[in-house]
């Protein structure tokens, strides 16, 4: 009998979810607020390392490295701490810091604009984007907006997965991915959406059915755009996937490329529907 490639990347794919997913989720039902810190500090470390794989061709300086993860670490912690306001410091101070740093080190080496572009969008792009979970979690009923919006993501990549498999066709952006397809994306959609109303009606049931889907679709939707911006760095860089980290899946940033923008966007709707009332924007 011929060897199933495909069948074993999917029996991969399923338990490195399993692997994962479990512990991940008892520490968002049942965990203390403190173990959200420690998620979120343990994805920043790692979605850096992969990150500075991809931008730089060369390995950092190690105290340029150091500074990286130091500075990174500090967006989780001081987003704990201190909400928005520690946010905005965090990226206040790494950025400031990266100029005198290299003020001490070499004032007059262009190279290291350069560097410190690279550096400031990586921390934008991971621990800046990802310390929105804190403060999802921080809110009222923060958990269960956690819970919602994983449940929507995963149902939307899996479905997505699985029908751009078994009906995709139309390519839907093939220079940056050339395997995802409108099909696949359609289907992705109509699972967030059904996960989000599920996982709404379950957990956030006095909140407006109107909201949750539109809830659902903005998170879906951003969700897929933030995979399509990993595919286009991981393009950028001459590399298929961020590292080898998870079996079945590549690395941990090719999991979280889709949170990293679905997290800000629906923080950013539950601000609005609270400034505004929960009957309308």
């Amino acid at each position: 009998m011929p060897y199933n490639t495909q069948s074993h990347s999917d029996t991969l794919r399923w338990i490195t979810a399993i692997f994962i997913g479990i512990p991940v989720l008892a520490c968002v039902i049942a965990g203390p607020r403190w173990s959200g810190l420690g998620l979120v500090a343990l994805a920043v470390a790692i979605g850096m390392w992969e990150l500075h794989g991809l931008l730089f061709e060369a390995p950092l300086p190690w105290p340029w490295r150091l500074f990286s993860y130091a500075a990174a670490l500090f967006f989780p912690y001081l987003t704990y701490r201190w909400g928005v306001t520690g946010l905005n410091c965090a990226l206040l101070l790494s950025f400031f810091s990266a100029l005198t740093l290299m003020m001490v080190t070499a004032p007059l080496d262009r190279e290291k604009i350069a560097r410190i572009s690279l550096l400031s969008f990586a921390w934008l792009y991971v621990p800046y984007l990802l310390s929105f979970v804190l403060l999802l979690w921080a809110k009222p009923e923060g958990r269960y907006w956690v819970l919602f919006l994983l449940s929507v993501i995963v149902a939307g990549d899996s479905g997505a997965y699985f029908t751009g498999r078994k009906m995709g066709s139309r390519k839907l952006y093939p220079a940056v991915s050339p395997k995802k397809t409108v099909e696949g994306a359609l289907g992705g959609l109509c699972s967030s959406v059904v996960a989000g109303f599920v996982i709404g009606l379950i957990f956030l049931r006095p909140f407006p059915l109107s909201h949750l889907l539109l809830f659902s679709v903005a998170a879906a939707s951003a969700g897929q755009l933030g995979d399509l911006v990993e595919s286009m760095i991981k393009r950028n860089s001459g590399k298929k996937d961020s590292s080898g980290l998870l079996p079945g899946h590549g690395g941990l940033l090719d999991r979280l490329d889709s949170l990293l923008f679905a997290f800000p966007v629906l923080w950013a709707l539950l601000q609005l529907s609270a400034s505004s009332g929960q009957g309308g924007f």
